[in-house]
């Protein structure tokens, strides 16, 4: 049991870093975007048609857009795993993490490709949807389990 506790604690706060990581990652991303508009892109090798797509602020909300969907997915994941070390299984907090973390995958198999949709074809993620309907469905057996887990408790 400890040693399940300890792989809990460690996948929580590898989604701590991955949170702060996608957090650093956007606050860099707007200041690239920021940048790049005093810098002379074609001194640097590259030309502006090719760095065309870049600048523009749709990309950016896009690609900012994407960050945070992401690191939502990653806090979720990383309280769920925080549940799980505080033997907190079988509550009702873990349902709506697990319908939150479903609906977040399904928003991103239609925008994780959006960015790229600029610079070519759009390709939809079927992972994401397929991580979706696996969650969602763990999200109605956790359901399942804390109405059993309630009526137990009721029954003497």
């Amino acid at each position: 049991m400890n040693r399940e506790k300890m792989v809990f604690k460690a996948l929580k706060w590898l989604f701590t870093f991955f949170v702060v990581g996608i957090g650093i990652s956007i606050v860099g991303t707007a200041f690239m975007f920021i940048a790049l508009r005093f810098i002379n892109v074609e001194s640097l090798g590259v030309t502006a048609t090719e760095m065309g797509f870049v600048d523009s602020p749709i990309f950016l909300g896009l690609l900012i857009i994407n960050l945070v969907l992401i690191g939502l997915l990653f806090y979720y994941v990383r309280t769920f795993f925080k549940n799980l070390e505080l033997d907190q299984i079988f509550v009702i907090r873990n349902v709506k993490m697990a319908k939150k973390i479903s609906l977040l995958l399904l928003i991103l198999t239609f925008t994780n490709g959006l960015p790229d949709l600029f610079k070519e074809a759009y390709t939809l993620e079927l992972t994401y949807s397929l991580a979706a309907a696996i969650i969602w469905a763990l999200s109605k057996i956790l359901e399942k389990a804390n109405m059993i887990a309630e009526e137990n408790q009721l029954t003497i």
